[in-house]
């Protein structure tokens, strides 16, 4: 392109500085203006803050102290479990898994009130289910089974959970033919029994126990150290359930 005669290159000049001029007028009186409203407010109020202290606008949540996007604090209490009980086993989630199942029934009502003795003899031990402690003290017909050594979960109110917590001092040795010939050694142990209702995980019973069966076991299950441990007679058992059991 040809460049533009000299006499409006200097009109075109003439209009910048012009128009520069102007706005650097305008920006001066805005600061001024400024300036001269803050005084006036700090003069009318005697400093700024000191009568007319902050407050949060109204309607404006306030922050949380948890930062955006971190994730909220996990529940330590019961959980429901993910599926309904199926097998009388699966109320061991009861005992150790701090769940419970919405869809039993609960421990309401007239009695009996249904339980499963679900007993873990020691920390890495497998917890099993014990449906025959109540044939001497309750007897051996139907409804005694259905209430005291049901074999399905549901109608089961009542999970009581048995753990052995320490064990004790050597009481005997005890021999066994079958399957092959040893010699065990039977010790003391210290017990606790928890109840709980399935449906909530609610508990409703929470107690030591001593072993007081110092007899020799007629069966066992031996480890490697060849230990054995006495165990909660099945009549302590009965007496200890039976208020929540039978009231």
């Amino acid at each position: 392109m040809a460049a533009p005669p000299r006499g409006r290159r200097g009109l075109l000049a003439g209009v910048i500085v012009a128009a520069v001029a102007v706005i650097g007028l305008l920006c001066t009186g805005s600061i001024y203006m400024m300036a001269e409203d803050q005084h006036d407010s700090s003069s009318a109020d005697g400093g700024f803050g000191q009568e007319d202290p902050f407050s949060w606008p109204t309607g404006l949540p306030f922050p949380s102290a948890r930062p955006t996007g971190e994730p909220a604090p996990e529940s330590t209490g019961p959980q429901p479990a993910a599926s309904p009980a199926k097998d009388i086993y699966d109320l061991n989630a009861v005992c150790d898994d701090n769940a419970f199942f919405p869809d039993a029934p609960k421990h309401a009502g007239k009695a009996p009130h249904p339980v499963a003795l679900l007993i873990k003899d020691g920390e890495n031990a497998v917890r099993w289910n014990n449906r025959t402690y109540y044939l001497d003290d309750i007897g051996t017909g139907k409804a005694a089974e259905n209430t005291w050594g049901p074999n399905s979960p549901a109608k089961v109110q009542l999970a009581a959970c048995l753990d052995r917590t320490s064990a004790g001092s050597k009481l005997r040795t005890c021999k066994y033919d079958e399957p092959d010939p040893d010699t065990l050694t039977l010790y003391r142990a210290s017990w606790r029994l928890r109840v709980f209702e399935v449906a909530t995980r609610k508990q409703l019973l929470d107690k030591k126990l001593a072993s007081n069966e110092t007899a020799c076991p007629f069966s066992v299950l031996v480890g490697p150290d060849k230990k054995i441990y006495a165990e909660v007679s099945d009549h302590t058992l009965v007496s200890t359930l039976k208020s929540l059991v039978t009231k």
